[in-house]
């Protein structure tokens, strides 16, 4: 008889160390309110202040905050909650969101052999990973989720762990029911950039200043948009980006977008230019895909396979001005067979990556995994018994 599993039941404690906006604090957020609304019990660890710390306070969930200054003292601290924790019993499986606190977490669960460790990985394993110190911990793990072939592919080569734990699960997003397409009698080029909601790193976006006076067409204006999430009234660095705009003389060329990120505020643009990112993959480049609008993408493997070989949009080395240019022309002199090839990508992208599809199969590991320790520490614990 299969044993049966309530995932409401779990306690399962989230993991999310990042200190500012990005796809692994949005993944994150997402996983613990959906755990949480589908009756679930979720318990974050994040830095103190953080982005990911401030919208679960508006969620109202649980949280444990850790040494923001991170380093050994964060580590230290980890390892105690993660222990205190187990020693309540209220811990019954740890998601983690990033690649060196599973150093921390595997120690800390060292003998438990009823806590399942799931990791999602959105960065390059291979920089971090350091031979016989690490692989204990790693073998620790239970499964690794990736959001990209590529990355599932990376891990395999890259750590000591079995391929069957590694899979790809797609990055869980909600697409719009219909996708608009911006029209190409527009007297100008849309061109748009997206801004965390918390970056402050004016010089990240100095090689398109610079490229932006030299991306010229001679039927149309190019129109350089910022967007970011919410107003940006409320950006705490609205004004250092507002500065940086006139110091340069580019206020009749950029402007910023009152309006917040999603699907109607891309369906106005016809190109994405996004800029340098520690991680391989952003999920608000695919949300732009899908919604029919082409991209020019910082170059890494991650993205090369998600634009398909250059028909989805381009990529470019990371401050090179002069290919940034050059292939934002490209893509715009082209814009109608980006657009074709948008459209037929378009559901297999979907599929791939629907949040309820994600959902599902996160889900059933969470569930997999949970029976498998469960009947393993059973098996441990059953007494030996000689035949007479």
């Amino acid at each position: 008889m299969r044993e049966k599993l309530r995932l409401s039941d779990l306690n399962v404690l989230y993991v999310c160390l990042d200190a500012k906006h990005g796809t692994n604090s949005h993944r994150t957020l997402s996983d613990v309110i959906t755990f949480r609304n589908m009756g679930g019990n979720p318990l974050l660890i994040c830095r103190k202040n953080s982005f990911i710390d401030k919208a679960t306070e508006v969620q109202d969930i649980r949280r444990i905050h850790i040494d923001a200054k991170g380093g050994w003292r964060a580590s230290l601290e980890l390892y105690k909650t993660v222990r205190q924790l187990v020693k309540q019993e209220q811990l019954d499986l740890v998601h983690c969101y990033n690649y060196l606190p599973l150093m921390v977490l595997g120690f800390a669960l060292k003998g438990e052999v009823r806590i399942p460790l799931v990791y999602t990985c959105n960065e390059d394993v291979s920089e971090k990973y350091i031979p016989f110190w690490h692989d204990y911990f790693i073998t620790r793990v239970d499964q690794i989720l990736c959001f990209s072939p590529v990355l599932e592919d990376k891990v395999i080569d890259s750590l000591p762990i079995n391929p069957r734990k590694v899979c790809f699960i797609g990055a869980g997003l909600e697409f719009p029911n219909e996708n608009a397409v911006c029209e190409l009698n527009d007297t100008n080029w849309k061109v748009c950039c997206f801004v965390k909601p918390d970056e402050d790193n004016i010089e990240k976006f100095l090689p398109l200043f610079l490229a932006l006076p030299l991306i010229k067409d001679e039927n149309k204006k190019i129109i350089l948009t910022f967007i970011t999430m919410g107003s940006w009234y409320q950006h705490p660095h609205y004004e250092l980006f507002k500065r940086a705009v006139l110091e340069r003389g580019l206020e009749h060329q950029i402007s910023f977008y009152p309006r917040s990120w999603g699907s109607e505020t891309l369906a106005q643009q016809h190109l994405l230019i996004s800029l340098q990112s520690k991680s391989p993959f952003e999920d608000f480049e695919l949300e732009a895909i899908l919604n029919n609008v082409p991209v020019l993408l910082p170059r890494t493997a991650a993205r090369t396979d998600l634009l398909q070989n250059g028909t989805l949009g381009l990529t470019y080395q990371s401050g090179d001005i002069r290919e940034l240019k050059t292939k934002a022309l490209d893509i715009l002199a082209n814009y109608k067979q980006f657009q074709q090839s948008l459209t037929r990508a378009i559901p297999d992208l979907k599929e791939k990556h629907h949040f309820d599809q994600y959902a599902s199969e996160l889900y059933q590991h969470y569930e997999r995994l949970s029976l498998q320790r469960l009947r393993f520490s059973l098996k441990r614990h059953v007494p030996f018994t000689s035949k007479s």
